[in-house]
């Protein structure tokens, strides 16, 4: 009977043992899960703000060259009407093509998506609520789409302008500004010659704008929308749902 009781009391006193790193475990997990929580939050709260301090920037670049953009369109557009009137002649070609063209674009950069690419690649924007993060995603995926949008056509933009400049120069461009071979050359312009080549030139500037604005449009709202649902989450502290 002694040694019965003496068994007995071991085995509670090691069952008690047992429960009490199991309680131990548990209430160590728990608080490293609290503690892992904290810093989660934490680092939502400070990578919310770096999204919304970037695009912030884009907005305003993008606000800025919506403004350029339309100038520059209505500008072409004012050209193609001087060229079609009844009065346009071999002088207006060349007044135009020489004084008044330029050879410039307006292209769309994001420069403020290195922290973004950095979230991503490093897991970090997981830790959003799904939602957000989806918004998130795609505003920046189009990003890349737009970008892709315009390579191409400012690739075929740019070898159009390299074949007009070889032919006949820009102003912008040219060794011959002013002066007597300059002159000389814009003599032997013909309005034959000089409309072919001008043409292609203007049609793909006027291609890339025309098509470009409403793109970069539909990002610029659609950055807004995102910036307010960051700015809510930010008010909110939101935490991570899944």
């Amino acid at each position: 009977m002694i040694n019965k009781n003496k068994v007995w009391k071991y085995l509670a006193y090691a069952i008690g043992e047992i429960f009490l790193v199991v309680i131990g475990i548990y209430i160590a997990i728990q608080f490293n899960n609290w503690n892992e929580g904290k810093r989660n939050q934490r680092l939502i709260q400070t990578n919310i703000g770096i999204l919304i301090e970037n695009l912030q920037k884009d907005s305003i670049s993008m606000a800025k060259s919506i403004e350029i953009i339309t100038e520059r369109i209505a500008s072409n557009e004012l050209i193609k009407k001087r060229l079609n009137q009844e009065s346009a002649n071999l002088d207006t070609l060349v007044k135009i093509v020489r004084f008044e063209f330029s050879p410039k674009i307006h292209g769309v950069t994001f420069a403020n998506d290195d922290a973004y690419q950095a979230m991503n690649q490093l897991g970090e924007i997981n830790l959003m609520e799904k939602h957000l993060r989806q918004d998130v995603f795609g505003l920046y995926s189009r990003h890349d789409e737009l970008l892709a949008f315009y390579r191409p056509k400012l690739e075929k933009y740019i070898e159009t302008l390299m074949d007009f400049h070889s032919k006949y120069g820009l102003q912008e461009t040219s060794t011959f500004k002013e002066g007597p071979i300059a002159e000389a050359k814009w003599k032997k312009a013909t309005m034959n010659d000089l409309a072919q080549a001008f043409d292609p030139l203007m049609l793909t500037k006027m291609s890339l704008y025309n098509l470009g604005l409403p793109r970069i449009e539909r990002i610029y709202v659609e950055t807004q929308e995102v910036l307010n649902k960051l700015r809510k989450a930010q008010n909110d502290q939101f935490l991570p749902q899944d």
